[in-house]
């Protein structure tokens, strides 16, 4: 059965290769072969490694344990691919039947999934795999599968945290936020919009501050609108504040739920809070240490956030001149050719990636309104190559339009270079917050020489700034809230705002209630901050390296399953513990006044 499936699947994939509206004929094929999928549990309890290893007879060879891993991942097989074109499949809108029946297959394979993290047999693999110290690459699994246990919740738990997530959602997604003002002076009389006494801020909430249905001290336009129009900096600040607190009352129960929900799981884990739990295998793995991070990564945003959009209507954007995708792709890739790939054209939309003489899959090309990369089937050695598709914008008129171009190729050429025989090694980082620097530093290599980077002034410089210090505010938010009573990491949120944004927004209580991602991320919502730091600083150590084959081999290929301490000595140097990778990244890129980094003097370790 499962070889019948993994061949309907190698075939379909063939197909997913366009828009939804090419790809939606296979959509009743896969859904009827995922809820066909049976676990593969029972048969590998029964088979004859299996019952040998349970039955404890004699101890494990390393043979016959990476035997034993190597059947687990062939039963699964079928299960990850058809994962994969589910996900695929999501990213695009589709009817609602469709979205039913993929519903369905999901929940199906979560099933299927809770089944075999339940399993006795797992937990078995999981002891002789940790018993065994001689394969690094058994290593490397072990600690994927004790991710996946680590947070694996019962159907209960997660009915409960699924339920209160989406309640959230829909908190931060309702139309429309209601204001009245107890002030003329806030009124844009010039909005013809407002003759009706609507009051009305459209928005993605809903929050009523005043019971009246109508007011002529209303205004009826889209918040983003209103801050550029309202010249009065006290007005802006006044309604951007009241609508980061719109959801407060409709979610604060469910956010406080969820926090109950996590608290008790990290409790059964151990650990005291669901802060010291989340992190405790990541590599900044105590909140101490994220703290640390946080604070030296903290500056004064180029503008408070009520004041951004009058902030960049007198900012100029950066001129760049207009490029075809399919152009800036050639280029790409003879950026690519000097860390070793190649490419071959199958036809006018799928290029075949070598890397180093070896096969490692297909990327499939399509246009689109963004570019974007989503993964088909992950390359499995031995088993699969890899494919991706990549969609593209026909022509580049904007420098962000080219670099998420670059982004994406470099997560497409990323996803196809695992070379493990695992899936889950394939897929998964050794700890979350560091699971994209390899794809990160490929981005900043590919970029090199193709687009300039935004200059402190620009436009486009000033939204990445502005952008980057509200993430390190909701990131202190997000660790501070999952943090314990007595145990918080900051005396003042407030000072920490007024650290980013120079401004003042004394309602600490709305803080958490303005991004979902405190919800599904949490804790770690630093992780890309910090990836994006590593990634820099692992580049600009070393971007003067003669042989960067060497270095894409040791950071992304990886064949011999170095860890990432051992890998990170080799490519930065000692010392590469979190407190020192913290202070170096700091001491390299402290220095405002240097704009080129290619002043900096590294000594190459390679």
């Amino acid at each position: 059965m499962l070889k019948s499936i993994f061949v309907i699947a190698l075939s379909s994939n063939l197909l997913i290769i366009t828009a939804v509206n090419a790809a939606v004929s296979p959509l009743p094929l896969l859904v009827e072969q995922c809820l066909q999928l049976q676990s593969p549990g029972n048969a590998l309890v029964i088979g004859s490694r299996a019952s040998h290893i349970n039955s404890g007879e004699s101890p494990q060879t390393d043979n016959l344990l990476i035997e034993q891993s190597h059947d687990f991942e062939a039963s699964l097989q079928s299960l990850f691919n058809i994962k994969d074109r589910l996900q695929y499949y999501r990213s695009y809108p589709l009817p609602p039947h469709y979205q039913e029946s993929l519903l369905q297959c999901q929940l199906h394979m979560a099933d299927m999934m809770a089944e075999i993290l339940d399993s006795p047999w797992l937990t078995q693999l999981t002891r002789q795999l940790a018993d065994d110290d001689n394969d690094k690459e058994l290593s490397q699994l072990l600690t994927r599968l004790n991710a996946l246990e680590d947070n694996h919740l019962s159907l209960a738990q997660k009915s409960q945290l699924y339920t209160a997530q989406a309640s959230i959602k829909q908190g931060l997604r309702t139309q429309q936020l209601t204001l009245e003002f107890s002030e003329k002076d806030c009124q844009l009389h010039s909005d013809s919009s407002n003759k009706n006494g609507v009051n009305k801020l459209e928005g993605d909430s809903e929050k009523k501050l005043s019971t009246a249905p109508k007011s002529s001290n209303a205004f009826n336009l889209s918040i983003a609108a209103y801050l550029i129009k309202q010249g009065d900096p006290v007005c802006q600040k006044r309604v951007w504040q009241a609508y980061q607190g719109r959801a407060k009352y409709k979610n604060r129960p469910p956010l406080e739920r969820i926090l109950q929900l996590k608290t008790l799981h990290a409790q059964e884990k151990g650990f005291p809070d669901y802060a010291s739990f989340s992190l405790a295998k990541q590599f900044l793995s105590t909140p101490e240490l994220v703290k640390a991070f946080l604070d030296t990564q903290t500056e004064v945003a180029p503008t408070p956030p009520w004041n951004l959009g009058h902030h960049l209507a007198l900012s100029k954007p950066m001129p760049t001149t207009k490029v075809a995708g399919e152009k800036l792709v050639d280029k790409i890739q003879e950026r690519a050719k000097t860390l070793g790939f190649s490419f071959e054209t199958v036809s006018g939309n799928i290029d075949r990636v070598w890397y180093s003489g070896r096969l490692l899959g297909d990327i499939f090309k399509e246009t689109a309104k963004r570019s974007k990369v989503h993964l088909l089937r992950s390359p499995v050695l031995g088993r699969q190559f890899g494919q991706v598709q990549l969609s593209m914008k026909q022509e580049l008129s904007h420098i962000k339009d080219k670099q998420d171009l670059i982004k994406a190729y470099a997560s497409a050429l990323s996803a196809l270079s695992g070379s493990s025989h695992y899936y889950l090694v394939n897929t998964m980082g050794e700890t979350l917050d560091t699971s994209n620097i390899e794809e990160r530093w490929l981005a900043l290599y590919l970029a090199e020489g193709i687009i300039e980077p935004y200059t402190a002034l620009s436009r486009e410089g000033t939204i990445t700034r502005f952008a980057r210090q509200l993430k390190v505010f909701r990131a202190k938010v997000a660790l501070d809230f999952y943090s314990p009573r007595g145990l918080k990491p900051y005396k003042s949120l407030e000072n920490e705002f007024t650290a980013s944004f120079a401004g003042q927004w004394a309602r600490s209580e709305d803080y958490p209630y303005n991004f979902y991602a405190i919800v599904t991320t949490g804790p770690l919502y630093y992780q890309e901050l910090w990836q994006a730091s590593l990634s820099q600083f692992i580049y600009q150590s070393t971007k003067h390296c003669k042989n960067q084959h060497s270095v894409y081999n040791t950071l992304v290929i990886n064949e011999d399953s170095k860890t990432l301490n051992q890998k990170l000595k080799i490519l930065v140097g000692d010392p590469v513990d979190a407190l020192s990778l913290i202070k170096r990244i700091q001491d390299g890129f402290s220095y405002q006044e240097i704009s080129s980094q290619d002043q900096y003097t590294f000594t190459c370790p390679i």
